[in-house]
């Protein structure tokens, strides 16, 4: 048996259990949704559900259509980007406001805001993973001299825009390049509905240049995959230290293309050339200096925040923590955490707290918890709208149209307690219609998974399995955190969407 094929079912292997415990996860919710979903709103669905279905009967025997709508394509799309930057505006000026969680700390050290909490001025020495951000921030804070928290919380989600479209771009082209035209409209498609066109661009954090991040690890794969221009060498070594100091857990790509590489390479049986070997380390391993090295000594000498590495949250508190509860943030474990301060005696710890969650679960109990987590982590298709605590409240714009105002109604709502607007975790109800296309794509995931694989396709896989074994075994608990994996999973659904297509067109043939 080929290297090729033993991996392919190696991989099969952890990732189809995993997508068919997301697929029931997420089926299981649509029934509680559904009771949420106002009863006109299900009413306009299935009567645009009839007139797609009617439609499409009546005009796929028509050719002339379609000829005209080839002819007609590109101002079509033309008129969907200027609708999506309209909208994606409105969305901004409608929602942002407050947020009571890690997007609030850059801005009180930007502005030297004194925290009430005591553990708050120490948050970038327990992560320092997120001081690049700090800093881009800052300076764009800085470049553009704005003088409000407010003011800068806007201009941050107006970058948003720019670095989620961007990113669209960019998948696109990687998809055209690595598959077909046809694949890359699907993919953005999926894109455009579940990610695009909903509130994630008024929430200035990791989450969307992790998306950056991912995008141009495929674009540059995709114009590079063996490995031999220089240039785009060195630019992935760019991208890669930016990874990994943007959000350390987007390098599972990285890590996915070396194990593929290495299987793929096994059966060819390359020439083993060690200029060649020593010029591809030289131009990744420059690229990855050239970012990373002057990142982390200016983390050291830097005016904006003072950083004990010896505070630093160790990798078994995120395992330790990811054992507790739901699999997501513990409280208790972080306060313990901070009151232990050698590093050392912080470690041992966690090492004690996973051996004790794991004697005390057992291994089947172990096994369900982690059936559970996977649901935990995977089957929300809004993927963590409002489930931070405080994730969003208090719109500052005061002034907004009808528009924008029903657009805030759909996504906040009056917290009777508080008395002001907050993010709304159920959308007014609507949260049923991204779900259902969610449960789709998994369905077009676990459809393209089918079979024997190419090497891309492998890539795509060993990059998810990865993603979901890195959050069954760390810090999860909801599918915020799968944000970072979704141009992988798109452009699997993508894969799927199109296989589905070509099977039907095979049957009536």
């Amino acid at each position: 048996m080929k290297f090729e094929k033993i991996s392919n079912k190696l991989v099969d292997f952890f990732l189809m259990p995993l997508l068919v415990i997301s697929i029931c996860g997420s089926i299981s919710l649509l029934p509680t949704l559904l009771q949420l979903v106002p009863n006109k709103a299900i009413l306009c669905f299935i009567g645009l559900l009839i007139l797609a279905y009617v439609g499409y009967s009546l005009l796929r025997v028509k050719e002339k259509f379609f000829r005209i709508l080839n002819k007609i394509k590109k101002p079509l799309l033309v008129i969907l980007i200027c609708m999506t930057l309209i909208w994606q505006l409105m969305l901004v000026r409608a929602l942002s406001g407050k947020f009571g969680w890690d997007p609030r700390f850059f801005i009180e050290y930007i502005y030297k805001i004194s925290s009430k909490i005591s553990n708050d001025k120490i948050y970038f020495s327990l992560y320092p993973n997120n001081f690049l951000l700090l800093v881009i921030e800052k300076f764009f804070q800085s470049i553009f001299s704005i003088k409000t928290p407010n003011g800068l919380i806007l201009k941050l989600n107006f970058l948003n825009i720019i670095i989620i479209d961007v990113s669209a771009i960019l998948l696109f082209e990687a998809v055209k390049k690595l598959f077909s035209k046809r694949v890359a409209y699907y993919t953005i498609f999926l894109y455009w509905i579940l990610y695009m066109m909903w509130p994630f661009v008024v929430i200035p954090y990791t989450d969307n240049w992790s998306i950056l991040v991912s995008a141009l690890f495929l674009f540059i794969y995709s114009r590079n995959q063996n490995f031999k221009n220089f240039s785009l060498n060195f630019c992935f070594g760019i991208v890669t230290a930016f990874a990994l100091l943007m959000k350390p857990s987007t390098v599972i790509f990285v890590i996915a293309m070396v194990i593929v590489k290495i299987v793929f390479n096994l059966q060819r049986k390359p020439k083993v050339e060690i200029k060649k070997i020593i010029e591809l380390f030289a131009s990744l391993g420059l690229g990855f200096i050239v970012l990373y090295s002057p990142v982390k000594i200016y983390q050291q000498h830097n005016n904006i925040v003072d950083i004990e590495n010896v505070r630093k949250m160790p990798v078994t508190h995120f395992i330790a923590m990811g054992m507790s509860g739901n699999g997501g943030y513990n409280s208790n474990d972080v306060t313990e955490n901070i009151n232990i301060k050698s590093p050392q005696k912080r470690n041992k710890y966690n090492v004690k707290l996973i051996r004790e969650r794991l004697s005390q679960m057992g291994l089947g109990g172990y096994l369900k918890f982690l059936g559970q987590k996977q649901i935990n982590n995977t089957a929300d298709g809004s993927f963590g709208w409002a489930a931070e605590g405080n994730y969003l409240y208090e719109p500052f714009i005061r002034n907004i149209n009808k528009i924008e105002n029903h657009i805030r109604a759909l996504f906040m709502h009056i917290d009777v307690n508080q008395g002001y607007l907050i993010a709304d975790a159920n959308m007014s109800g609507y949260k049923f219609f991204p779900q259902i296309i969610w449960v789709v794509a998994l369905l077009f995931i676990f459809l393209a998974s089918i079979g024997d694989s190419v090497e891309t396709l492998q890539l795509l896989k060993y990059t998810i399995v990865g993603g979901f074994v890195f959050l069954l075994l760390f810090e999860g608990g909801r599918s915020r955190y799968l944000i970072q994996f979704l141009p992988y999973l798109f452009t699997l659904a993508g894969v799927g969407l199109n296989k589905l297509i070509i099977l039907k067109s095979k049957v009536k043939k």
